[in-house]
């Protein structure tokens, strides 16, 4: 070992710093979960990043107490005293039920599926939620803003235009492509302007002479 880790993890060969030689049997893991530890195609920093959250160990015994059923009895208790009352009530009541007294009786009941369903959702929701925080400046993050959605935007700013309708038309067609418009040469558009009228599904009033009315770079966004 060198400066106190094993020759693997300076190798870059492994991540386990602290524990290069720990038995399989310490984990306390079944031949199953080994397999699937060793050959699962999952992401594995994030598994690692799950368990040593601050809230995973309440994430695990809310489970064991859901899956163990360890709550269900005095739940159930519960219920029975809150079922009973309601009953007594429902009689005094001549069999009335809607009745905000007999409501409120039959909605105080828990419902375990549902009640834990939701705790256990909300124990792993914000384990990720923190997860994923962390995460954001991450270079293999995925972007806020989708392409569709800065394609809108460009596509609006060409709308915005005050030009020419050929400025407009190059400036849509410049904005799919992530082309910044005023980056071009009036040569360039130009250029791009006769490419624009070999289109069929463009309308140009560009006259068969070619004269036109072209004030690249002198175009401005219309005020909002």
């Amino acid at each position: 070992d060198y400066y106190g880790v094993s020759c693997d993890y300076l190798m870059g060969r492994t991540e386990t710093k602290n524990h290069p030689n720990t038995a399989l049997h310490e984990l306390h893991l079944s031949d199953a979960s080994i397999d699937v530890l060793r050959t699962g195609k999952f992401n594995h920093r994030l598994l690692s990043e799950l368990i040593c959250h601050k809230d995973f160990q309440r994430f695990m015994l809310d489970a064991e107490i859901y899956v163990d059923r360890i709550a269900d009895m005095r739940v159930n208790d519960m219920n029975a005293v809150l079922e009973a009352v309601r009953q007594m009530a429902l009689m005094k009541n001549g069999g009335e039920e809607n009745d905000l007294h007999l409501r409120t009786l039959e909605v105080a009941q828990i419902r375990e599926d549902e009640y834990f369903g939701n705790l256990i959702a909300d124990d792993l929701k914000g384990i990720l939620r923190d997860i994923r925080s962390e995460h954001h400046p991450d270079t293999m993050t995925a972007d806020e803003t989708s392409l569709a959605a800065t394609m809108q935007g460009q596509l609006q700013d060409a709308m915005n235009f005050e030009g020419s309708s050929e400025e407009k038309k190059a400036k849509a067609l410049l904005a799919t492509l992530g082309i910044d418009y005023d980056a071009i040469t009036m040569e360039q558009f130009v250029n791009l302007i006769e490419v624009l009228k070999l289109s069929k599904h463009l309308k140009t009033p560009i006259s068969q002479r070619g004269k036109t009315t072209m004030t690249h770079g002198k175009g401005k966004r219309k005020k909002h």
